[in-house]
């Protein structure tokens, strides 16, 4: 049986902790890439969840991991693809 992959971010803050957000699929393709421009020049990532609205300075952010993606949906042309990464 095929692994259903969970969408979500995992971020990870400069003081060293982490906080993972889980999601349903936005299906329209349109509205995440402008959900995504909005967040990047706004360096706020907003949050809804269990009855309260979570605000998270990206200031306070050393670095998040989205998943799952694909290249071809993201259609960013600075999007680093196929890379594996080590620490």
């Amino acid at each position: 049986m095929a692994k259903t992959l969970e969408r979500g971010i995992s971020i990870h803050f400069i003081d060293g902790t982490c906080l993972n957000v889980s999601f349903p699929l936005h299906e329209d393709k349109y509205k995440r890439a402008l959900m995504v421009e909005e967040v990047l020049k706004k360096r706020v990532l907003l949050i809804e969840a269990e009855g309260e609205i979570r605000c998270i300075p990206f200031e306070n952010i050393k670095f998040m991991n989205i998943r799952p993606v694909a290249a071809a949906e993201v259609g960013r042309l600075d999007l680093i693809t196929g890379a594996q990464i080590s620490e």
